[in-house]
């Protein structure tokens, strides 16, 4: 690798360290679904899971986990429970609240038992996901907003309720759970993160249609240097003398001729 290339390569290795932790932004909206910055996004997909549930999710794209002696009813869940969760908000059709069925990207009901399963701490506990290779931008649905609820990344940034209250224009309430008090989420990392943990210090922290993407990786290298290769220069010279002795022989038998 020239000098010069490798001398590039660390200053921006280095400047992705420094800025990581600062660079990560936030995204918020009320009813405009938002997606992961990047292409091929993982879901977490929750259907077919019987709820309450606290039992480790693994695939091969992510697992989830729940801390320890986790409060029973909270976990996956579905629909409204007594244990003081409520189905995040989507959308909105004549001031009537709408769900996701499913999970990330799935379409909307106005009937709460129709809609699918989603995640809720309960209080003080913690969903953990973790996925198999380093992602950079995470989406969810993020319900029933609370000031108490925390979102931490692995790469040390962490979103609170109230950081989601200030990006959504229009917010309506503290806690509130009809229209305008959910908001789909959009956090981007200048680095990677490999999981994502979720808890909260009051009655819970409701989030749905998860989903995270990894934005493709492009080698600076051949950009930095157009010297060639020590072995490219005499691959080059040597093709040069080839021609050169070529075109003297074809002068000398036109001179004979």
């Amino acid at each position: 690798m020239p000098r010069s290339s490798l001398l590039v390569r660390t200053v921006f290795s280095i400047a992705a360290l420094v800025g990581a932790a600062k660079a990560d932004t936030l995204t918020a909206s009320l009813f405009s679904p938002l997606a992961p910055s990047g292409g091929s996004p993982i879901t977490i997909d929750l259907t077919g899971v019987t709820t309450p549930s606290q039992s480790t999710v693994v695939t091969p794209d992510y697992t989830i986990t729940f801390s320890a002696d986790f409060t029973p009813g909270q976990g996956i869940v579905q629909g409204a429970g007594g244990a003081g969760y409520a189905v995040p908000v989507a959308g909105e059709t004549g001031g009537t609240a709408e769900y996701l069925t499913g999970g990330f990207d799935s379409t909307f009901t106005t009937s709460i038992p129709d809609s699918g399963n989603y995640f809720s701490t309960g209080q003080g506990n913690t969903i953990t996901v973790t996925f198999a290779q380093p992602q950079t931008s995470l989406a969810l649905l993020w319900g029933s907003i609370d000031k108490g609820n925390t979102l931490t990344l692995s790469d040390g940034f962490s979103v609170t309720g109230s950081d989601v209250q200030a990006a959504a224009a229009g917010f309506v309430a503290n806690g509130f759970q009809g229209p305008g008090g959910s908001a789909y989420v959009v956090i981007d990392s200048s680095s990677s993160f490999t999981s994502f943990s979720a808890t909260s210090s009051v009655i819970s922290f409701e989030f749905a249609g998860v989903a995270a993407s990894a934005s493709p990786f492009v080698d600076p290298e051949p950009f930095v240097s157009s010297v060639p290769e020590p072995g490219t220069v005499m691959l080059f010279g040597t093709g040069l003398g080839i021609v050169a002795t070529l075109l003297r022989r074809r002068g000398k038998k036109a001179s004979r001729s």
